[in-house]
């Protein structure tokens, strides 16, 4: 068989091999998703029984703050104790619906909870009503400990069920994350296997080469005297090697190129199969095929992130002297959009002319502004961007009544990927203010934040004044930011 033929060979034998290997690796990867969120599933249900529990003991602390104090303002954990128990009692209900056990024990507790929570809301209306005196006599007089103790006992009862099968749902993940590494090593042992072979028969044609080359070498100094006889023979052999330059040219093309189609072939099958077969799967398939169209598509935002990040120190221009108010007005027309939907009034103090990179300092106020619109609360959003002098230089505050933030976040959220809610909830990579940082700290500067008074979050960050360089007035229609 000629070099050429051993090579398709070769490569349809790869193919079929590397196809096998894609579908066995997918359908590991599907399985380790399913028991992954069985377990998750159990997390959550053991979560919720204890937010159950939680919330009663809220309701009974609030209630007998109330009856010793007469203090309205006591019966807020009973207020929101009440509300967190029949939130997450119906929401255990959601969550196992797929287990008998788990719903009949619910039948018991439900009853148990509403006349325990009938109890402590006559009591407060006792001591609403008739005082201090009757409202104690109406604790000592009630069955609320046997109520706690059926309730705690029901509660108990109920997580043992879902510890039991955490266990066992664990056990099968564990099984199946050890079946799907067996098969991603066997994957990678097979392509370095054929890795291995194409080099090998790389390295013979190019051994069969020199050998060749070396003897029509010692051809020529041999055959000198009869040039003329040879011409033909040797012009034949100078064929021969053209086209075994021409065959190693081709191999070297499909090696550096088609060898690497089968391995990309693994990369997008998720997506070729959400393409191609979508309508012939069931509900099942399509929505595990949706999380990994939804994770590719996730990935590709983090990378381009990622690209952002690694872009701030390594592509970042000469600073100049940026005078804020016009950079602001280039950020709040490219928010424009989310500004008008969220309702937000944005106002400013008046800003400096600072010595910073123009577009950097663009893409810092616009994530800044962008998170207080996105992390807002219930009130109208309400942002100011205001800046003061801090030495020789400014510091630069972007303040907003959202949701704010914990004193024990204040330094996790400037780091890469650290995100304080799920997905679901705020979208995001985690990356936007690990951008800051790095964008202030490339300006000589820091940022942190701190809680606004009455709620919400200020964010400073401090940056050299320019009032030392010749500042230059040109408009700015828009500012182009990425990340």
């Amino acid at each position: 068989m000629t070099f050429k033929g051993k090579l398709i060979s070769g490569l349809a034998a790869a193919t079929g091999i590397l196809l096998l290997v894609a579908v066995m690796s997918y359908r590991s990867l599907i399985q380790n998703a399913e028991h992954r969120q069985w377990v998750l599933h159990t997390y959550e249900v053991l979560g919720k029984l204890d937010e159950v529990r939680i919330g009663m003991t809220d309701a009974e602390t609030g209630e007998r703050g109330y009856i010793v104090t007469g203090d309205e303002s006591y019966l807020a954990p009973y207020v929101r104790g009440v509300a967190q128990v029949h939130q997450s009692t119906e929401e255990v209900r959601k969550l196992t619906t797929d287990n008998a056990k788990q719903q009949r024990a619910l039948d018991s507790l439900e009853p148990i909870i509403v006349a325990r929570l009938g109890e402590l809301r006559e009591r407060i209306e006792v001591r609403r009503q008739q005082g201090l005196t009757a409202g104690i006599s109406a604790v000592r007089e009630g069955a609320g400990k046997e109520y706690m103790d059926q309730i705690r006992a029901a509660l108990a009862g109920m997580k043992e069920e879902e510890e039991v099968l955490l266990a066992q749902r664990s056990m099968e993940l564990t099984a199946s994350s050890q079946r799907t590494r067996m098969v991603l090593v066997f994957g990678e042992c097979l392509g370095l296997v054929m890795v291995g072979v194409a080099g090998f028969i790389t390295q013979r044609e190019m051994v069969r080469r020199s050998e060749a080359e070396e003897e029509t070498r010692k051809l020529n100094t041999d055959l000198e005297r009869k040039v003329a006889e040879r011409t033909a023979e040797l012009a034949e052999r100078a064929r021969d090697l053209e086209r075994s330059n021409m065959e190693l040219e081709q191999f070297a093309y499909v090696a550096s190129h088609d060898l690497q189609e089968p391995l990309r072939t693994i990369a997008s099958f998720t997506q070729l199969l959400a393409k191609r077969y979508g309508d012939k799967l069931d509900d099942k398939a399509r929505e595990f095929i949706g999380f990994a169209v939804d994770g590719s598509k996730r990935m590709q935002t983090l990378i381009n992130d990622l690209l952002s990040f690694s872009r701030v120190g390594t592509q970042g221009k000469a600073l100049v002297p940026v005078r804020c108010e016009t950079m602001l007005d280039a950020v709040l027309r490219n928010l424009k959009r989310a500004i008008e939907e969220s309702g937000a009034v944005i106002t400013r103090d008046s800003l400096p002319v600072v010595l910073a990179d123009e577009m950097q300092l663009g893409q810092l106020l616009q994530n800044l502004i962008g998170n207080a619109i996105k992390f807002r609360g219930d009130k109208a959003s309400r942002i100011h961007v205001g800046a003061e002098r801090n030495g020789t230089g400014w510091k630069i505050s972007v303040r907003d009544n959202g949701i704010g933030i914990g004193q024990e976040h204040y330094e996790r959220i400037f780091v890469i990927f650290q995100r304080l809610h799920t997905k679901t909830q705020y979208a995001g990579t985690g990356i936007g203010l690990a951008i800051c940082k790095k964008i202030a700290e490339r300006h000589g500067g820091r940022i942190w934040v701190e809680p606004t008074p009455g709620g919400g979050s200020t964010f400073y960050f401090t940056i050299a004044d320019a009032a030392s360089f010749e500042f230059k007035e040109r408009e700015t229609d828009e500012i182009r930011i990425s990340g």
